[in-house]
C-alpha cells in the first residue's frame, strides 16, 4: 500500500519553473488566508477551516512547497496582515492563547506532506491516516500551548473535544480530494 518511492504531483515535479512554484506557493497562502476566514467563533479557539487546509496543501504541494506555503502564511501573518481567522494578524498573535494552533502547522504539514510524497496519497484511507496524523500534531501544539494558559483539563475541554466531532469529517473531504493530485 505505501511506498518508498515518490509519486509524481499532477500540479508539480521536480522539474518547475520557479515561478510556477511561486505561483503554486501564493495560491496556498490565499487559500490557508480563505480558510482561516470560514469560522465559528468559539473561544479561545475558534473552529476554522484552516487545519484542513493546511494538511490538504503540504498533501498536495508536497514536503517542501507546503511548508514553504503555510511558513509564508505564518510569516505573513505574525508581521501585521490580517490572515488568521477573524482577520487577526501582527506580533501582539504570539501572546494568544490559540497561537499554538498556529505554530502547530509546520509540525503537520512535515508529516502531511512527507508521508504524501511517499506514497500515502495514493488512495482514500491513506490519505485519510496521513492527514490525520499531521492534524494531530497541530493539535497537540495548540493543546499544550493552552494548557500553559488554561491548564491541561480545561484546554482539553476548550481546544480538543469541541473539535472533536468536525476535524474527522473535515479529513474525509482532504482524503477525497488528495489522490487526485498525486499518480504513480
Amino acid at each position: 500500500m505505501f511506498t518508498s518511492q515518490a509519486s509524481q504531483n499532477v500540479l508539480w515535479s521536480t522539474k518547475a519553473s520557479l515561478l510556477k512554484r511561486l505561483a503554486l506557493i501564493g495560491v496556498g497562502v490565499v487559500l490557508l488566508a480563505g480558510a482561516a476566514q470560514l469560522a465559528v467563533p468559539m473561544h479561545p479557539v475558534p473552529l476554522t477551516f484552516q487545519s484542513s487546509m493546511v494538511v490538504l496543501l503540504a498533501m498536495v504541494l508536497g514536503l517542501g512547497l507546503g511548508t514553504q506555503a503555510i511558513s509564508i502564511y505564518l510569516i505573513a501573518g505574525f508581521c501585521g496582515l490580517p490572515l488568521f481567522a477573524e482577520f487577526m494578524g501582527g506580533p501582539a498573535m504570539l501572546a494568544d492563547p490559540s497561537v499554538g494552533y498556529l505554530f502547530g502547522f509546520i509540525p503537520a504539514a512535515l508529516i502531511s506532506g512527507y508521508l504524501s510524497q511517499k506514497g500515502w496519497g495514493r488512495n482514500f484511507i491513506s490519505s485519510y491516516a496521513a492527514a490525520a496524523l499531521g492534524v494531530s500534531a497541530l493539535f497537540a501544539c495548540g493543546y499544550l500551548w493552552l494548557a500553559a494558559f488554561v491548564g491541561f483539563h480545561q484546554a482539553f475541554e476548550l481546544g480538543v473535544a469541541p473539535f472533536l466531532l468536525a476535524e474527522p469529517l473535515k479529513l474525509i473531504v482532504v482524503a477525497l480530494l488528495v489522490p487526485r493530485f498525486w499518480k504513480a
